[in-house]
């Protein structure tokens, strides 16, 4: 549901910032939450398993945050 959430909020971010803006810092929130669950279940993906949507996810989400907000 917060994944379905998160895509519907990026979607309208484009045509509303202030939207996308939460989106994209959500998202991010969320992938953080997901990796902190994994770690403490001490659940291993394998040897870079999950872990590589971590640098990859995180970037992106920030990008866009960035590139939404207005300029001053």
């Amino acid at each position: 549901m917060t994944r379905r959430a998160n895509l519907a909020g990026l979607i309208v971010g484009h045509f509303w910032p202030p939207l996308g803006i939460a989106a994209a810092v959500g998202f991010a929130l969320t992938v953080i939450g997901a990796v902190g669950c994994h770690v403490y279940a001490d659940v291993s993906p394998g040897p870079r398993g999950n872990a590589m949507a971590l640098f990859v996810l995180i970037p992106l989400s920030a990008a866009t945050a960035a590139t939404l907000t207005p300029a001053t």
